[in-house]
């Protein structure tokens, strides 16, 4: 290995198709130009979907099975992680994601570390119980404060440490994700296949994409959608996958809506409220065709589906959960981030909805009520999409990545 160039160690737990993984992937590319990047996994259990070309070492440990078990393994991740930096003598150590960042800062061996935040932390659900509270209290602010720095991919989560885990404003610095603009461009461009033609005939499309989790509240979004749809002709597209897929086709079948999905024999046609299209290696070409482009999420970071879906030309209507979508689609300086949204917020870039449960059903269905048939809004927001993207470009952005390496080196 040449040590004229920086050693630079990346640590993520996984390389799975996931918006942290594709930024990890990203970063790896970007880093690479200038020295030697080298990746790091827990384990392979998920799958190798992002592969930069860097050399990737998996420290071969996995998950527990119980508390026990995921304080034992987790001690191994620590003293693997320990093995392989004192073998590869890195110049600084890159986390993303927070299981990664608390294993990098406990096995540093004097080099610089920099943590990757990429969501709330404050609002995150599945920091709960005697557990969340020990996160919140102890291994938050301790593994954070000790960084050499610590990014935020959003400006409200920098705002988070600060003021709930006492992590000092100077140690923190936000870089937006950014994006491969004219790759995404290109294809959403590509023609949809014949058989998938049909969802987009006869009726206004909404679209999701990501995760099929809790975290992104797909559940409510059929609660609210199946009463919508009995009054608004129109179908709803879910791209993606997650442990949340079957009990979501039976809520479907107890929500009585017609759906389609390629999980079973079933003839796709144009007759269909709800598509299931499962996991799809280009789901540009779906956004792209559809009418508004649909984020439920009940908690984010910066959520990358909306800067795919500003880069595919669609309006975007969005949760205003926290945190992301508020700084991507209003003018932050025109309008304040402190505002309360208990109402269709039309910002300057998408429509910003307060989150979706039982008691906001209505705000929703008023929103997309007035926009799904208002052809004049629509196309200003199609407008606003693209023009906004430019804000999260690869050209724009991914110089702060390594500007920030080459300061912590210095």
């Amino acid at each position: 290995m040449n040590r004229q160039q920086k050693i630079i160690l990346m640590i993520i737990p996984n390389l799975n198709f996931g918006g942290a993984q594709r930024v990890f992937y990203n970063h790896s590319i970007e880093l690479s130009r200038n020295h030697k990047v080298v990746e790091c996994v827990f384990n392979f259990d998920a799958g190798h979907a992002f592969q930069s070309g860097n050399e990737v070492f998996s420290l071969n440990v996995a998950g527990g099975a119980n508390a026990l078990s995921k304080l034992i393994q987790f001690f191994k991740r620590i003293q693997a992680l320990r093995a392989l930096k004192k073998k590869l003598k890195p110049d600084i150590s890159i986390s993303h994601l927070e299981g990664a960042d608390l294993i990098n800062i406990l096995s540093a061996q004097g080099e610089k570390t920099i943590t990757w935040v990429h969501g709330s932390k404050w609002y995150d659900q599945n920091i709960s119980g005697i557990l969340g509270i020990i996160r919140h209290r102890l291994l938050i602010p301790f593994m954070y404060s000790r960084a050499s720095c610590v990014v935020t991919v959003s400006e409200a989560i920098k705002q988070e440490l600060i003021f709930h885990y006492r992590v000092k404003p100077k140690a923190i610095q936000t870089i937006y994700n950014y994006f491969d603009g004219e790759t995404i461009s290109d294809k959403g461009n590509i023609a949809i296949p014949a058989n998938f033609q049909p969802i987009y005939e006869g009726a206004p499309v909404l679209i999701f994409s990501g995760r099929l989790v809790t975290q992104k509240n797909p559940a409510a979004m059929l609660h609210w959608f199946a009463s919508f749809v009995l009054t608004h002709h129109c179908k709803l597209v879910i791209v993606g996958e997650g442990d949340l897929r079957d009990e979501l086709l039976d809520l479907c079948a107890d929500l009585k809506l017609n759906t389609y999905h390629p999980w079973s024999a079933m003839e796709l046609h144009a007759a269909y409220q709800v598509y299931f299209l499962g996991f799809q290696s280009n789901p540009f070409q779906f956004i792209k065709r559809a009418t508004v482009f649909v984020l439920p999420s009940m908690w984010e970071g910066f959520p990358m589906v909306l800067g795919e879906a500003m880069y595919c030309g669609i309006p975007i209507v969005s949760a205003d959960c926290p945190t992301g979508p508020r700084e991507m689609l209003m003018d932050t300086e025109k309008s304040p981030l402190s505002i309360e949204i208990d109402y269709p917020y039309k910002a300057e870039f998408g429509v910003l909805l307060p989150i979706l449960n039982e008691s906001t059903q209505g705000v929703w269905t008023k929103a997309f009520s007035e926009l799904i048939n208002d052809k004049v809004v629509l196309e200003y927001y199609k407008k606003k999409s693209t023009g906004r993207a430019v804000a999260f470009s690869k050209e724009q952005n991914a110089s702060q990545v390594s500007k920030l390496v080459d300061r912590i080196l210095l």
